[in-house]
């Protein structure tokens, strides 16, 4: 878990930047923008290669990629990725039924912040969260309708709603601390 001095220092690096491309592109509230990016990165501001977000290469992306070891849960122990990606290993959790994998998934590079920013703007505009879209200027119920069973899925961890709601509301009260 991230210190309050990092998670301070984290939104003090995102929350400005997501505000900025807020009032410009009138799209995606920071408070959530920020929220994602320090649940996706654990509050480390490089995440992965400036993605912050945790986006995979999907099918249209063009750019640089780089492997990474992640974690993924899917209904079935039968998921199969194209190579480079590969699965290291996959149990059953008991509990719920569901399938934990540890992946090796290609990510998107950004050459800065910014760019990661825009991007992620990009990928939640795709039609398949046109469902969630107009759900966008309240974090908390965008959070659960990007993940919920109508369109694309933007996480397959089934707590992800929940996690994400938590930090929504931990990046409220930083926010309302550093006066932002």
């Amino acid at each position: 878990m991230a210190s309050k001095a990092q998670q301070l220092d984290f939104v003090k690096q995102i929350y400005p930047a997501a505000d900025r491309l807020w009032k410009r592109e009138i799209c995606i509230p920071p408070l959530f923008v920020t929220a994602q990016a320090a649940l996706e990165t654990g509050w480390r501001i490089a995440g992965i290669s400036n993605n912050v977000f945790g986006i995979m290469k999907g099918s249209s992306w063009k750019g640089e990629t780089v492997l990474k070891l992640t974690s993924e849960v899917f209904d079935k122990p039968d998921v199969k990725f194209t190579l480079p990606e590969e699965v290291e290993s996959v149990t059953l959790d008991e509990k719920t039924g569901l399938w934990n994998y540890r992946v090796y998934r290609l990510f998107r590079v950004y050459d800065s912040l910014e760019a990661c920013l825009a991007d992620h703007l990009a990928v939640l505009k795709k039609a398949g969260y046109a469902d969630a879209w107009p759900y966008r200027e309240d974090p908390r119920e965008f959070a659960r309708r990007i993940v919920d069973v109508k369109g694309s899925k933007y996480a397959t961890a089934p707590n992800y709603a929940t996690l994400m709601i938590s930090m929504i509301n931990t990046v409220e009260r930083l926010v309302k601390e550093l006066s932002l």
